[in-house]
């Protein structure tokens, strides 16, 4: 019989490294392939179930993984998701500023990693969360097994995990305003929850759902784990169930309610030619209409104490030249919402200005005008340029902004009141939420988004608007000037929509409500609850450590 020859000390550490290295390359692409499943729902929404699983690939690996790895691995995975659904953006950002390609794919891959901070905060709460008792050695990957007791701590406390979540995505500062509840569009029923808890409830149904999956697949083996899914899932259940049910009534309630007929005109008003195309179109819409709607920029830049457009001399007197819509549409049967800019005396030519909606009754009196609330980050202003004025010749902003404060709907002649947003505003939740309780029946939004050539940017733009209408129960007529122009129902349907880029104008009758939803009349509730159970959470879990520390070793 022949001895197998002994192991060299150095021939074992080389396997060791081949080994070590192999699991890293093992992980990356596990990692990468996890991105590219979170990242596809944010291009095509009909992925959601897909995107989901990669949300649960992501709390499994992150639980099973030291601390910084889960941290590490976590941001550069949002780092490729985010990449991927946002993938224009770097063309966008070399197109609209004043900074070299490089530059801007260098600007694109810092706002990257500050979105990613929050998978890298899930990613860090998953492994602190999955091991509360690692000080007795309930590590995974050591010679130590864990006991009973510390493997129901771990399931217990990871579910800990769906409110961290809400709360990361409610208190960090995002510039491209996304959250994991828009990847779950294309499946009302979920989305319905929004009437009362907004995008935070969304958010937290679809991480339950996650986490849920995510703990069943880490532990299956007791009769604890199953009860603890059922009640997960069963949550779950029951909102879809009662989100089918709200569309259903929602459908129902549009249908009998009070209607305004809107023509809603999409046109590039940076093209030239644009003001008589855009009275062409609305000229061409059939039947009585209430209200015509015209794109953000559609007109020019007035002072601010014009009154009207009967008089041409003296509009060209009160406005910038040259200014293509001295008289923005003659012979106007009805009113026109339109937006443009005003300036204060002394502001002509140099400004500061406000981004403005005009609503021009059929005599060309202004009577009334609604101020843009919420600057644009980088487009309208730049964060930190009080102390770094040089940001502002980065992003080629030449002239100030200035906000606006009032967030009363606009009323027409017929008592229709309409809440008004401009450019990005339809993003933000609660300045529709303010328009509305101050008595808003439908929103409004006009767009310009001319700069921004691809289409998925449009769509993207549109998708993150589409719960403004289900957190108000608000019908959402969007009106852009390259697209997407649509008409949003209160169910958060999307019923008429015109392509992207091509001229056009939507015909439709819009429901008018009254009532007032739990979103729109406390807001942001349900995130701030979820905020105090985290921050409890969060001291029990510390409690139980220190405990576990203190507790001699078995």
């Amino acid at each position: 019989m022949i001895d197998n020859p002994p192991t060299s000390p150095h021939g074992s550490a080389c396997a060791e490294r081949r080994s070590a290295a192999s699991n890293a390359m093992m992980g990356a692409l596990a990692c990468v392939l996890i991105a590219i499943v979170i990242g596809v729902p944010w291009v095509y929404p009909d992925f959601f179930f897909l995107g989901a699983f990669g949300w649960v690939a992501l709390v499994v690996f992150a639980s099973r993984a030291r601390r910084w790895v889960a941290t590490f691995a976590s941001l550069m995975i949002g780092m490729i998701s985010l990449g991927i659904a946002f993938y224009w953006a770097p063309k966008s950002i070399y197109d609209t500023t004043h900074l070299s390609a490089t530059t801007s794919f260098l600007v694109f891959l810092a706002l990257l990693a500050w979105e990613s901070i929050a998978f890298a905060l899930l990613g860090f709460t998953a492994s602190l969360l999955s091991r509360p008792c690692d000080s007795r050695g309930c590590v995974p990957g050591q010679s130590i097994v864990p006991d009973q007791s510390c493997t129901s701590s771990r399931s217990t406390w990871l579910w800990l995990l769906v409110p961290v979540w809400v709360v990361i995505e409610f208190f960090h500062p995002q510039i491209f305003g996304w959250s994991i509840a828009h990847t779950a569009l294309s499946f009302r029923p979920i989305i319905q929850v929004a009437e009362l808890a907004g995008t935070s409830g969304i958010a937290f149904l679809v991480m339950l759902g996650v986490v849920s999956i995510a703990q069943l697949w880490m532990h299956h083996h007791t009769r604890r784990d199953w009860i603890e899914f059922l009640i997960a899932t069963t949550m779950i259940a029951i909102a879809c169930l009662w989100g089918h049910w709200s569309v259903t009534d929602w459908q129902q309630r549009s249908g009998s309610a009070d209607s305004m007929r809107i023509a809603a005109v999409q046109v590039d008003p940076s093209k030239m030619g644009s003001v008589e195309e855009m009275q062409s179109r609305s000229t061409s819409a059939a039947g009585p209409i209430d209200l015509y709607i015209w794109p953000e920029s559609s007109l020019g830049h007035y002072h601010i104490s014009l009154e009207d457009f009967r008089d041409e001399f003296k509009t060209v007197v009160k406005s910038e030249a040259p200014n293509p819509a001295l008289d923005p549409y003659p012979g106007v049967p009805t009113e026109l919402l339109a937006g443009g800019k005003t300036y204060d005396e002394g502001g002509r030519d140099v400004g500061p200005y406000r981004n403005t909606a005009f609503l021009i009754d059929s005599s060309k009196s202004i009577r009334s005008r609604y101020v843009k609330r919420s600057l644009l980050p980088i487009g309208e202003y730049v964060p930190g340029e009080k102390w770094f004025p040089f940001l502002r010749d980065w992003a080629a902003l030449d002239s100030t902004l200035l906000r606006g404060s009032n967030d009363a709907p606009l009323t027409l002649r017929g008592d229709q009141k309409v809440g008004v947003l401009v450019c990005y505003e339809d993003m933000v939740a609660e300045n529709s939420a303010a328009t509305t309780r101050a008595g808003a029946e439908c929103l409004v939004a006009l767009i310009n988004g001319s700069r921004f050539t691809d289409t998925t940017t449009l769509k993207q733009h549109m998708w993150l608007a589409q719960l403004r209408a289900v957190e108000n129960r608000r019908a959402l007529v969007r009106c852009a000037a390259t697209g997407i122009s649509c008409i949003i129902q209160p169910d958060g349907s999307i019923t008429e929509r015109l392509p992207p880029q091509t001229n056009g104008v939507i015909v439709a009758s819009i429901p008018l409500v009254h009532e007032i939803t739990v979103y729109t009349q406390y807001g942001e509730w349900f995130a701030h609850l979820m905020t105090i159970i985290v921050l409890v959470g969060l001291i029990s879990f510390r409690r139980r450590r220190s405990g576990a520390s203190a507790a001699p070793p078995q």
